[in-house]
């Protein structure tokens, strides 16, 4: 299981799911369990620097609160996607280097 370059060319047009997403792609190669997206992003939290972790807290709240229609993302924050993540593809590149 990994991010296949379909899943990553959504990134701009469906962020929240890409995030929440990758989550669960790092929790199941992680953990071996398969979680919900927001019980994978809560996981995934856990662990991140402080620094990559607003952007998954609000793919999480925006899952758990809002329509897609309804969906906001400021600037600061779109900023961060893409370091956010290039840190989960480090992370689950990792694990399946040592699997």
């Amino acid at each position: 299981m990994t991010a296949d370059p379909e899943l990553l060319a959504e990134l701009n047009d469906d962020t929240r799911n890409v995030l929440l997403t990758l989550a669960r792609i790092w929790t199941t190669l992680a953990t071996g369990e398969i979680r919900s997206k927001d019980a994978a992003a809560d996981w995934a939290l856990a662990l991140l620097p402080p620094r990559h972790r607003p952007v998954l807290e609000h793919a999480r709240n925006l899952y758990l609160t809002c329509h897609y229609q309804d969906e906001v993302w400021d600037d600061a924050l779109k900023a961060q996607v893409r370091p956010h993540v290039d840190e989960v593809l480090s992370r689950i590149d990792d694990l399946r280097h040592r699997a």
